[in-house]
């Protein structure tokens, strides 16, 4: 069985045309250029058909290890009192349960308060993992990391449209169609190659002959000789 990038498995009509299908193949095989084989292309567009595909979320880094291999960012995640324009806290964000807060409202005068804690707004960032790479910015004594790209997909998935299943069906058909092709033409051209050459020339034992040559397997070196009477054939 074939081994296939992504282009080939595209040009083969393998893979469905919807841009954000495609991407989630590339992320699944490890990368535009990684080879898989046929049968691993086919069955990925199957799961794609039949539980939907993952649409990218956003661009995401990896960051080198000291093993030389590459580790994904970490998630951290901050809360911080969230205050409007008059000072006052809004009611939007988290809840810090360890706080109770009591304050006057700065237009009306009025005392409000409440338990339970202060409403917190969450921020999230992305940072390299512990024990990353990294040499110091000489002039700003910042770390400087060697990160790479990586996309990073939602774990929900997408279904494809009534119009993207007919395009995945007719893009199959004209694969399976062009396979064929390509393997008669391959059986035909190992034909021709097997009709030149001496051999090829030599008739088989038992057949007329065709170009003055003898059959395989019959004569000797053309050398004969007596003995005793009875000619031997070497």
């Amino acid at each position: 069985m074939a081994a296939l990038d992504f282009g080939m498995a595209l040009a083969r009509g393998m893979l469905p045309k919807a841009e954000t299908a495609q991407k989630d193949l590339i992320n699944l095989a490890g990368g535009r250029n990684i080879f898989k084989s046929e049968d691993w292309w086919n069955k990925a567009v199957d799961e794609q058909i039949k539980s939907g595909y993952r649409e990218l979320e956003r661009t995401g880094k990896e960051y080198l290890m000291p093993s030389g291999e590459y580790k994904r960012e970490k998630t951290q995640t901050s809360s911080s009192i969230q205050r409007d324009a008059l000072g006052r806290i809004t009611s939007f964000g988290g809840i810090n349960p360890g706080v109770y807060y009591a304050s006057i409202d700065p237009v009306w005068g009025r005392f409000s308060g409440g338990g339970g804690g202060v409403p917190l707004g969450t921020s999230t960032s992305y940072v390299a993992p512990e024990g990353a790479v990294f040499t110091l910015d000489p002039r700003t004594k910042e770390k400087q990391y060697t990160t790479r790209e990586i996309d990073i997909f939602k774990t929900t998935r997408e279904d494809f449209t009534a119009g993207e299943l007919s395009d995945i069906t007719a893009s199959a058909k004209r694969g399976a169609e062009q396979a064929k092709r390509i393997a008669a033409e391959s059986k035909a051209t190992r034909k021709k190659r097997g009709t030149g050459g001496v051999l090829a020339k030599a008739r088989i034992e038992g057949e007329a002959p065709a170009t003055g040559l003898p059959a395989l397997g019959e004569g000797g070196l053309g050398i004969t000789g007596s003995i005793l009477g009875g000619g031997i054939k070497l």
